[in-house]
């Protein structure tokens, strides 16, 4: 790939072949220079050998493609990523750089390279054709690799920002179920206790106690459940499973359309919490013969319609309730919006909109 550059004409053909030669028996006088530029930066690149060993080979590669593109021939791309090495510290655990310290060796590397050739032309004026289109390969080539690091950087520390929440995640589960779970088993059972004293006026008291407790068990279980769960990656496989772990004599009809690449692992996660709630508030409380949940995923928008032939509600009179807000609130964290209307026995229908990456763009 020589990338924008035209191939050299055939008449000046002998003066490209020539920089590019001269650019080779200057590579290793190069990359002494870039060393030398590294230690006088205090980068990080000099502190350990691994790295410095990476860097030097990640400059040769691209004084090598540079020459390569000033002969007019194809560069390698097997090597281009070779950056993220540098970044996340290959098989040096603990010895990350960050971006920035990867952009000052990238221009300190092009600031000597430049300065290097730069001695050719004020030697033979004729070669500062081969010395422009040398310079823009030089720019385009680290560029492309920092561009592709970058990246590349990006995935992996969200990944990992990712896990760190599902660990925190499983620990408060954890927490929650053996200091709370064991003390309401407790309770429920001294209850049962006091129950079976078969006391006067006592049973109707202690069954109404009994029965809170039970219900906060079983809120205390889906809140552990939904912490111990691994990160939504597939909106559609999470709500086919959720639907499949729900027992209900309602039609349920879901419709995904659109690629889920376009949408943020963060906003997949968020949006799947909200729909499944409008999904578990639809069949516990609405009682719907059909419940029909579309999705429409774009570049520029995430499309989720909710809508059941169920009992509906007032919706000023549940407005307030948790399970709405919190739908509410995850949608504004989004940055979208949640738009809800039902009408006593006339079913409910839920809007969520929320804005993706691909918005800017267009």
């Amino acid at each position: 790939m020589t990338g924008d550059l035209p191939a050299p004409p055939s008449e000046a053909g002998a003066q490209y072949e020539l920089f590019a030669e001269l650019m080779m028996t200057e590579r290793d006088a190069m990359l002494t220079a870039y060393a030398n530029s590294l230690q006088g930066l205090s980068s990080p690149i000099v502190a350990s050998n691994w790295a410095r060993e990476q860097a030097m080979r990640d400059a040769a590669e691209i004084i090598a493609d540079v020459a390569a593109t000033v002969r007019g021939k194809e560069t390698r791309q097997e090597n281009q990523g070779t950056f993220l090495d540098l970044l996340i510290g290959g098989p040096q655990a603990g010895s990350w750089l960050s971006p920035t310290d990867l952009l000052r060796a990238g221009s300190a590397f092009c600031e000597v390279t430049v300065r290097s050739l730069s001695r050719y032309v004020r030697t033979d004026p004729d070669l500062l054709p081969c010395f422009v289109a040398a310079v823009l390969a030089l720019h385009e080539s680290i560029g492309r690799r920092i561009r592709e690091a970058a990246h590349a950087y990006a995935g992996l520390v969200l990944e990992r920002v990712d896990q760190a929440q599902i660990e925190e995640r499983r620990r408060i589960a954890r927490d929650l179920h053996d200091q709370l779970g064991e003390s309401m088993s407790v309770a429920l059972r001294q209850f049962e206790l006091y129950e079976l004293a078969d006391e006067p006026g006592t049973a109707a008291g202690g069954e109404s106690v009994r029965e809170a407790i039970t219900e906060t068990m079983r809120r205390l279980r889906l809140v552990t459940s939904d912490l111990r769960q691994d990160a939504v990656r597939s909106l559609e496989n999470a709500l086919v499973l959720y639907l499949d772990s729900v027992s209900s004599e309602a039609d349920v009809r879901l419709r995904v359309s659109g690629s889920e690449n376009w949408v943020p692992p963060a906003a997949i996660g968020e949006a799947f919490l909200i729909i499944r709630e409008a999904i578990r508030n639809a069949l516990t409380h609405g009682h719907p013969q059909t419940l029909l949940i579309d999705i429409t995923l774009a570049p520029h928008e995430l499309h989720a319609w909710v809508e059941d032939d169920g009992c509906g509600f007032s919706i000023g009179a549940a407005s307030a309730g948790i399970g709405i807000s919190s739908m509410r609130e995850r949608a504004t964290l989004l940055g979208g919006r949640l738009i809800m209307t039902s009408t006593p026995g006339q079913g409910t229908q839920l809007e969520l909109l929320v804005p993706l990456p691909g918005a800017r763009d267009a």
